[in-house]
């Protein structure tokens, strides 16, 4: 079984930011500053993230 994403439990949030207007790469900020620093996660893997779960 695959782990989970580091996004889910913000996965919530990152509905809300996408649905209120907010750009992907915004919210991708928005999320970034809420985790631990040397855990960051990619733009990429971010905006894959979105598309395919968050649409």
């Amino acid at each position: 079984m695959a782990a989970k994403s580091r996004m889910e439990k913000y996965r919530r949030e990152i509905r809300e930011l996408i649905n209120c207007g907010a750009s992907i790469t915004s919210t991708w900020k928005i999320i970034n500053s809420k985790i631990n620093s040397d855990t960051k996660i990619s733009y990429t893997a971010f905006y894959h993230f979105v598309k395919k779960n968050i649409n």
